[in-house]
């Protein structure tokens, strides 16, 4: 029997988790949805474009009823919840109806915050938050009368823009000296300004309303100066107050919203709340790609996934106001201990400023030429020094249609919607006279927040030279089956091994040059296939062989030395030879004889398929015995890619996609990776965590890779937050115990070649 899940509101969030879970888990829920206006759950963030005349009121609907009606989900429009009762799992209707659930979701929005000033509940005083008050206003427009705004933040702004377009004489009126204030500079601001004044709009600084004036209706309002303004329209547009009243007659912890852990789950159990009500560490949310996150998560989680903790959400708007692209994003507050970067010109618009601190960004704000947010966004979040060659170009853009081209089939192009790179490109494959219209209606790619939207326009001007990654990922020539597939029945025990492969009716072939390495690696990680010669054990043509060191660090060098040296004398005619990379050569070794070299001088044997450890790097002067002898011991083990690590106390401007940098920075260590969206933090943490939590994120690395996949591209897919949680886990300690398994297996003393 299906659970029954109940949500409140049909907002933006509440629609997300419901796609959610109807892709993720199908038919496990009854679902039932509640909400107070008489619409099916529409875009909220499309409303300014409507009220601007952009965009119909059809194309505010993401999905018809008949979405709905298959997805087995039940939409109770119109209809209000007045009480909740956790305790019996139970919820109330205005109208007496009780109804029953297993999970509760809250989603309950926000409501406009009023200044509760004399005449706020005249005839014509509005607020912008629905279908039905975006109606009201287009009519209101519509008569080219008066309109007063309070509130210049992102809503008042964009009904300000779409009234006057209308030919509404509009005046704003804002408490701060600027506009969009914190998210905008003065500078930044005085532009939005001059832009926006070139449709009639006129603004009232460091001010607010004291009265709204009228009879029943309301004529005008009075400033707190004692300005009085004639109007016929008066719209509320400053800030929003999260509804918690839902959650309160139930008894469920809210302080300024509904309080929620990692998972979205509230005091009550079983009861979630998500979206703008939901307060998480002390944070509430308005924008869409947060909420968007927090929807997944308590999704995942009502399916049974094991979804990365929600840890919050990265400050940042992209959007557009009065047709000018507008990105904001962390703290453009300048102190004593940052740096600059600006770019002007009045001319155009266009007015750029980057904050940072230690040569890593902080904030900034883009006005006119949003081309490089994304760039920014990234290395707000990875907090990667830029270099001086970086600062240069970057407001430029330079190079970003090329990282378009580069980025793996994975990236993430539309955050809102989780749209990746692959699924636009295989859209363009497949769709005669492909554009961004057919792109938006088929992935729904830019059509939230829009921040996009210049990325989907790339990738229809870059698709022959990503055609490729538009294919689906078939393993090989051999099979129509997908790589992740191929693991799963590796793994999961379906198939022993590579013949058992090769004998599927799904494999056309005896295995081919793609295939046979991979399946070797992937049965390598399961322990059932078999040892392969070492590739630093050669014969020579003489009939003799050469056995090569594993490299030779500071510390460990002149006992080595000692070992090869004595063997060396003990085998008449052998020859000990210096090497690249820190490595000797004895040549001239009888073949009986190479057991016993390998044994005195602990070189391995044999190695597991795929060994592509590459020498480690010791730059830094710490733990460089340990690293040491991790390296001798993972020089055996099979990696998916080939692979390294290196340890240093200077930051390095750039990283191989195949490295693992550990920087020793403040008494503490950190891990990096560096791939398409610049450089990436996995982890930090003190000295004597180091080895434990390097064996599991080499383990992790080694399990969840695709055969191929670069340490980098790896990270970029499951992305840094997903794998640091995975570390932090108190369940993560068998990752670092089966990556010592594997490595006391391809000990000297214990490989044994199969045959």
């Amino acid at each position: 029997m299906r659970q029954k899940l109940m949500v409140i509101g049909t907002g933006m969030s509440s629609l997300r988790l419901m796609e959610t879970v109807a892709a993720e888990a199908p038919g496990a829920y009854e679902i039932h949805a509640f909400g107070e206006e008489p619409f099916l759950p529409y875009n909220r963030i499309k409303l300014s474009s409507y009220l601007q005349q952009e965009h119909g009121e059809g194309t505010l609907y993401p999905h018809g009823t008949e979405w709905y009606e298959k997805n087995g989900i039940v939409l109770h429009a119109g209809k209000c919840v007045t009480a909740v009762e956790p305790q019996k799992q139970c919820l109330w209707t205005e109208n007496g109806e009780r109804w029953d659930f297993d999970k509760l979701v809250i989603a309950s929005g926000a409501s406009p915050a009023r200044l509760n000033i004399p005449g706020d509940g005249r005839e014509n005083v509005h607020v912008f938050r629905t279908l039905e008050d975006a109606r009201r206003l287009k009519e209101t427009a519509a008569s080219k009368g008066r309109a007063v705004i309070v509130g210049g933040g992102f809503l008042g702004l964009e009904a300000a823009y779409g009234m006057a377009k209308a030919g509404t004489a509009v005046e704003v009126v804002q408490r701060a000296d600027t506009l969009l204030n914190p998210q905008l500079d003065d500078t930044a601001s005085r532009y939005l300004q001059r832009e926006l004044e070139k449709y009639g709009i006129s603004f009232h600084f460091n001010t607010s309303v004291r009265e709204v004036t009228g009879e029943s209706a309301a004529d005008g309002v009075i400033l707190e100066n004692g300005t009085e303004l004639s109007a016929e329209a008066v719209l509320f547009a400053a800030g929003i107050r999260p509804n918690t009243g839902i959650a309160e007659t139930g008894g469920i912890e809210t302080r300024r919203g509904i309080v929620v852990d990692d998972f979205m789950q509230t005091s009550a159990p079983g009861v979630y709340a998500v979206g703008e009500c939901a307060e998480h560490r002390g944070r509430t949310y308005g924008l869409v790609p947060p909420v968007y996150e927090q929807a997944r998560t308590a999704a995942l989680h009502l399916c049974g996934s094991a979804p990365a903790p929600y840890q919050g959400s990265a400050s940042y708007s992209h959007l557009k106001i009065a047709g000018i692209d507008l990105f904001t994003a962390g703290s453009i507050e300048e102190t004593t201990d940052s740096h600059v970067l600006k770019q002007a010109d009045s001319t155009r618009p266009l007015y750029q400023k980057v904050v940072m601190t230690r040569d890593m960004i902080q904030g900034a704000v883009l006005f006119g030429d949003t081309a490089t947010a994304d760039d920014i966004s990234n290395r707000i979040r990875n907090q990667k020094p830029l270099s001086v060659s970086e600062k240069k170009y970057l407001f430029s853009g330079e190079g970003k249609t090329q990282k378009l081209v580069q980025c793996a089939a994975e990236t993430t192009i539309c955050k809102c919607n989780q749209v990746n790179k692959q699924t636009i490109l295989r859209h363009i494959a497949v769709t005669d006279e492909a554009s961004a219209a057919t792109i938006q209606e088929d992935t729904r790619a830019s059509t939230s927040c829009g921040g996009c939207a210049n990325d989907v326009k790339g990738l229809l001007q870059v698709f022959d030279q990503c055609r490729n990654q538009a294919a689906p990922n078939v393993f090989c020539s051999c099979t129509e089956i997908e790589e992740e597939e191929v693991r799963h029945r590796i793994f999961s025990g379906t198939w022993q091994s590579a013949e058992d492969v090769y004998q599927s009716p799904e494999w056309n072939d005896s295995g081919c040059d793609t295939c046979r390495p991979a399946l070797l690696y992937y049965f390598s990680l399961t322990g059932r296939a078999e040892w392969e010669k070492a590739p630093w054990i050669h014969a020579e043509k003489d009939g003799s062989y050469s056995v090569i060191s594993l490299p030779l660090h500071t510390g460990e060098a002149s006992e080595a030395m000692r070992r090869w040296m004595e063997t060396e004398q003990e085998i008449p005619g052998s020859r000990l030879t210096f090497e690249a990379g820190s490595r000797l050569r004895l040549s001239g070794i009888p073949e009986n004889d190479v057991t016993g070299v390998c044994q005195k001088t602990a070189v391995p044997r044999f190695v597991q398929p795929g060994a592509h450890l590459l020498p480690f790097t010791l730059e830094a002067a710490q733990q460089q015995m340990m690293l040491a002898d991790l390296e001798e011991k993972l020089f055996p083990v099979s990696f998916p890619a080939s692979f390294t690590i290196r340890s240093t106390s200077a930051f390095s401007e750039e990283l191989p996609r195949y490295e693992l940098a550990l920087l020793w920075q403040d008494n503490r260590w950190e891990m990096h990776a560096e791939g398409d969206g610049g450089r990436m933090i996995i982890y930090a943490g003190q000295g004597p965590e180091l080895e434990e939590m390097l064996k599991a994120v080499l383990q992790y690395y080694r399990e969840t890779a695709f055969f191929r996949e670069t340490f980098a591209d790896w990270v970029l897919r499951l992305s840094p937050a997903v794998i640091r949680e995975t570390l932090l886990d108190e369940d993560s300690t068998p990752l670092a115990g089966m990556l010592e398994t594997h490595m006391n297996a391809a000990a000297p003393e214990n490989t044994v070649l199969q045959s």
